[in-house]
């Protein structure tokens, strides 16, 4: 007589189960790129770096937050170039993706991916002329202030060559917020020197 009632739990508990793995997999369908980069470990990333050629030339970039941690944008400036960009992640792939647009009526595309300790970003470029370029861009943390990033060409299979084509270290900028804040200290005029930081170092 209790048959009925045992099918009767044992259903309503497999459907309470099937909704918890449904609800289950939503979340992780909706999880966002601020937490992708947290659990990856790179949120050091994030701020403003500079590094300077060997010919002089200083390159900027910046890396923000956007959108509640659903987007970083980038900007990345020097002398006669500059490109804007957006990453984001889109669920449906399971991919964090780059696109972004330049001062030449150049476009780009691309994704990133962890690699160990580094953030790998594989891109391509195309040009107003159409032409169209690829490479790899490797960063890892050096230190606080500090990030490595190695330049690899990319195979027409999608990976990497063996070696770098060279390596570039940034250093991290002051957030407009402190410079403000140590100027407004001073009643004095103040003169800010050039920031050294550390040039192209090809690897060969």
């Amino acid at each position: 007589m209790n048959r009925p009632k045992t099918t009767k739990l044992r259903n309503a508990l497999l459907a309470v189960a099937t909704i918890l793995v449904i609800l289950a997999a939503g979340a992780r369908a909706q999880q966002k790129l601020g937490d992708l980069v947290t659990e990856g470990g790179f949120d050091w990333m994030i701020g403003r770096w500079a590094a300077t050629t060997d010919q002089g030339d200083k390159i900027d970039i910046v890396y923000k937050w956007e959108l509640d941690k659903h987007m970083i944008s980038v900007h990345l400036k020097w002398p006669g170039y500059e490109h804007r960009g957006m990453i984001f992640y889109v669920p449906t792939e399971e991919k964090i993706v780059q696109i972004g647009l330049d001062n030449q009526g150049g476009s780009g595309k691309g994704t990133w991916d962890a690699d160990g300790n580094k953030a790998v970003h594989k891109y391509e470029h195309t040009g107003a002329d159409g032409q169209t370029n690829k490479m790899g861009m490797a960063h890892s943390k050096v230190d606080a202030d500090t990030m490595k990033v190695e330049v690899y060409e990319v195979y027409s299979s999608g990976e990497l060559s063996d070696y770098p084509s060279f390596t570039v270290e940034y250093k991290r900028q002051k957030k407009e917020t402190d410079k403000t804040r140590d100027s407004s200290k001073r009643k004095q005029k103040v003169y800010y020197e050039p920031i050294k930081v550390q040039e192209f170092k090809v690897v060969r």
